[in-house]
């Protein structure tokens, strides 16, 4: 079950997406690696093998365009684990890019799926009434770090 821990931190590492100088109604396409660090894994057993975790963790996003912006996110999610092995979580992410403002982020996690999706659902500043979102993938590393790939969209009003 350790290394679940870190798969689950790997969804907050989904929130780094796009740091990129952007006009009003511009789509800013964005790709590149996360690195994730759970801070807080509650884990509560409900009855044998049935788990649910409460989270929190941090990540950074660092864009395959070395020009973009770099941004960070903050996440909290739930995720549940069953007695077959199964498991599935969902949270959500504050994304902070310097001096440009925030995106708040939605993700859904699990073993069912072969990539994991994030949306994006508002923020502030450059980034006020924005949407989009894409897919991410993670690998935990330790118990505490992961490691993963994000691409997706923003899309400014």
């Amino acid at each position: 079950m350790n290394l679940k821990y870190l798969f689950v931190a790997v969804p907050i590492a989904l929130s780094i997406l796009g740091n990129w100088t952007a006009n009003a109604g511009e789509t800013i396409n964005e790709a590149g690696a996360l690195g994730l660090v759970v801070d807080n894994w509650d884990a509560k057993e409900v009855e044998k093998g049935h788990t649910l975790v409460e989270h929190a963790g941090r990540y950074v996003a660092i864009p395959d365009d070395p020009a973009a912006l770099k941004n960070t996110g903050d996440c909290k999610g739930k995720y549940e684990y069953m007695p077959d092995g199964s498991w599935k979580g969902a949270g959500t992410c504050t994304v902070t890019f310097k001096d440009e403002g925030t995106l708040q982020e939605s993700f859904e996690e699990g073993s069912h799926l072969k990539e994991y999706s994030y949306n994006y659902t508002g923020g502030t500043g450059k980034f006020d009434a924005a949407k989009g979102g894409g897919t991410y993938t993670t690998e935990n590393l330790t118990y505490t770090h992961a490691g993963g790939k994000y691409k997706g969209q923003i899309i400014l009003p």
